[in-house]
């Protein structure tokens, strides 16, 4: 066994360790609460196993699990192309664990907590290690939030998202991520209004030394969302809300030729959604513009605008631009669900001159991509068998100096997806 697998392994018997610690510690603080009535300990989480086969190979993360979107061509000498060949895999790395915690008053609040974990890893060399997924602390004020931690990004908006089986939720067009974060939201009444302050750590920006959060804190600012959401419930249900950002990267703190710079790739974003419920179905629309979005594992990024100082080796930047669109309708039966998803999504290019390297995510030129899935789920108590048809189809390209992604070519992939999941 070489260094790096008993590295891993030790950090694999840490986090087992954890989880069991948490879990009795979890009985004996409940056990004191019935004594005591201090902070109350529920643990919650689910076992999720995932089938799938899909019919070319794909640009996904963790061996296939979170499907992106279809590969593109490889064509061996002959000119054939490797990438058609079908693939599958068995996975239940989606499984997680929740330890949520209700305190008591303080400051006038009512607090909160919540540590979630996952076995999915951080990437694809640490598939079935244990990652943080949520770990946050709440404080409720009668008209006032206050939440400090890892949670949601604000672009995947948690009152409306696509319910798909698969795991990517609907990835690359819902933008995904979470992030540490601090959010301040006043409740009045039926309308919230949110502002975040926010970094980055699993879902990061790319750039010149790959995936990294260090160029936005390089920015020395951190990436600002506002957001404001109407909820109305009768005997039926609607949620509409919308929200806007501004982001700012320093791709590089030195240039090529050793001298220092600060220059900054800027970004802003947008979203709006709608949700409907009542007893027969659900209803949600959701669409989104984003300029240098790839933390959030969209078909965006950045490119060199132009060389300011070729002695220096000074560049400018320019965001490329994406929008998506998605739309979404599934039962309410108790017992079987069918429900399907449609999205849509495009890079729009930058707008401007450029010159290049160009920074997009997965490193993969997407002009745009079109996605619909039909499915099925099935509940009997806690326990939800899924059955899900996953048609992706993309046009992938290259970059060319008008910041537009050309000589566009058309790739397709069908997913088959079995999902068994057990809440608890």
């Amino acid at each position: 066994m070489n260094s790096h697998s008993t590295f891993y392994r030790k950090i694999q018997i840490a986090c087992s360790n954890l989880l069991l610690a948490l879990c009795i510690g979890s009985v004996q603080v409940v056990a004191q609460n019935n004594e005591t009535d201090e902070p109350r300990v529920k643990i919650s989480g689910l076992i999720k196993t995932d089938v799938f086969y899909d019919t070319r190979q794909t640009v996904a993360a963790r061996e296939g699990h979170f499907l992106l979107f279809p590969a593109a061509r490889l064509n061996d000498p002959s000119g054939k192309d490797i990438n058609t060949k079908a693939g599958f895999n068995i996975l239940p790395i989606q499984s997680n664990l929740s330890v949520g915690v209700t305190g008591p008053v303080v400051i006038g609040a009512l607090t909160s907590g919540v540590v979630e974990g996952d076995f999915f890893g951080q990437s694809n060399a640490d598939v079935n290690m244990f990652r943080l997924r949520h770990a946050y602390v709440k404080l409720k004020w009668e008209k006032t939030e206050l939440l400090v931690g890892q949670y949601w990004h604000p672009m995947f908006a948690t009152s409306c998202y696509p319910g798909t089986a698969s795991f990517n939720t609907g990835a690359p067009i819902q933008p995904f991520s979470r992030a540490p974060q601090i959010k301040i939201s006043y409740v009045p009444g039926k309308l919230k209004l949110s502002g975040m302050l926010l970094s980055q750590r699993d879902y990061t920006s790319v750039g010149p030394e790959g995936p990294s959060s260090k160029y936005l804190r390089d920015a020395g600012i951190p990436e600002i969302q506002l957001n404001a959401e109407l909820s109305l419930k009768n005997q039926q249900e609607w949620v509409i809300g919308t929200g806007a950002g501004y982001k700012a990267i320093v791709p590089q703190l030195k240039t090529g030729n050793g001298f220092s710079t600060s220059e900054k790739v800027r970004g802003l974003s947008a979203n709006a959604y709608i949700k409907h419920i009542n007893k027969q179905f659900t209803l949600k629309a959701y669409a989104a513009y984003l300029e240098n979005g790839s933390e959030l594992l969209t078909i965006s990024g950045y490119a060199v605008k132009d060389s300011t100082d070729s002695d220096k080796g000074y560049v400018s930047y320019t965001p490329f631009r994406t929008i998506s669109y998605w739309g979404e309708l599934h039962g309410n039966c108790k017992i079987i669900q069918p429900g399907i998803f449609a999205g849509y999504t495009e890079n729009l290019g930058t707008g401007k001159q450029t010159k290049g390297p160009y920074y997009l995510m997965a490193n993969m030129p997407v002009k745009s991509l079109f996605r619909l899935s039909p499915r099925v789920n099935i509940k009997a108590g806690i326990l939800t068998v899924a059955v899900e048809v996953e048609y992706t189809s993309a046009l992938i390209g290259t970059p060319d100096l008008k910041g537009n992604i050309s000589d566009t070519y058309r790739v397709n992939n069908t997913r088959y997806l079995l999902s068994v999941l057990y809440k608890f």
